[in-house]
């Protein structure tokens, strides 16, 4: 659950709640941001660390820690951004991204927070022209990324160029068909040839009048589809979603009765008249412990032991 520290206000008090974190990754609710914060800088409620307001961003994920370990991974990759041809050889890409995480280690958990920042700036110093060539290189996941994206444009290319090919054909051959057919029909009919002309120019512009309908429904469709995608885009939000507060769920196992009915006690037997139907034990046998009821128990778990198969 989401709480704000300072107000102590929390996303089932609050349904609007949004929570604000900065890079010592302490969560604030915007409202004690723009209260505290007023005039653009102030000092963290917890470290007291001095923060800029500007600096604060939307919190996304509830645990704070993983908020404050994505930035900073996205802000050491802008300067941590070397690849594998800018050294000699794997050992040493490897021990430069062992080091990377060190780095990400040391600055979520605040360790060694000088040294570490120092050891930034002199790395940046020192390749800053490996650094900024890099910066307009695609790493491997993007150039993936892009080779994907550009087998799919020409798949679809193919596809609809394969498409058009198949309806001229189609059409081509439906035409010559339809000619063959009123060359027949002009030799053979005793129908006058206007008639026949008349009817077929008519089953023309039928035809065309009805392909033009279908240009305007798929083209109305398209639109209707960009809107419908354009409206979803701009209700889009990456933000935790709402939740709505009410009564605390309390869990209640479930009374699932698959072994039928419960075995009946020594007293249960002896009230339900069971004992009427079974031989009265003799004197020798209750001295030994038997009883009338441990036989009618018996009897009766006997009875239903099949119950107890799965």
């Amino acid at each position: 659950m989401r709480e704000c520290k300072k107000c102590k206000s929390n996303e089932y008090t609050n349904k609007q709640l949004v929570m604000m974190i900065n890079e010592c990754g302490h969560p604030l609710c915007k409202n004690c941001v723009d209260n505290i914060f007023a005039l653009n800088s102030g000092n963290c409620h917890v470290c007291n660390r001095v923060l800029r307001k500007n600096g604060f961003r939307e919190q996304i994920y509830d645990d704070p820690l993983i908020d404050k370990e994505t930035f900073l991974r996205r802000k050491l990759r802008k300067i941590y951004n070397l690849k594998l041809d800018d050294f000699e050889n794997l050992k040493e890409f490897g021990d430069y991204q062992e080091r990377f995480e060190t780095l990400v280690y040391n600055l979520v958990f605040e360790t060694n927070v000088n040294e570490t920042n120092a050891e930034i700036q002199a790395f940046e110093e020192k390749h800053k022209e490996k650094i900024d060539r890099n910066k307009r290189r695609l790493d491997e996941d993007q150039k993936w990324v892009e080779d994907q994206l550009r087998d799919e444009r020409q798949m679809k290319a193919r596809i609809n160029e394969h498409m058009e090919t198949d309806a001229k054909e189609k059409e081509n051959a439906t035409a010559v068909t339809d000619t063959r057919k009123i060359m027949d029909e002009l030799r053979d009919s005793n129908v006058a040839a206007e008639v026949i002309l008349d009817r077929e120019r008519k089953k023309q512009i039928e035809k065309e009048l009805e392909e033009k309908e279908e240009q305007e429904k798929r083209k109305r469709r398209n639109k209707e589809m960009l809107q419908t995608r354009k409206r979803a885009a701009e209700n889009m939000s990456f933000n935790t979603v709402i939740r709505i507060a009410g009564r605390a769920y309390v869990h209640q196992p479930l009374e699932l009765v698959i072994n039928g009915p419960p075995m009946p006690n020594a007293s249960q037997i002896e009230s339900m008249g069971y004992l009427a139907h079974i031989r009265h034990a003799s004197a020798d046998l209750i001295a030994g412990g038997y009883t009338s009821a441990l036989g009618c128990s018996r009897a009766l778990f006997e009875a239903r032991i099949d119950l107890f198969s799965f």
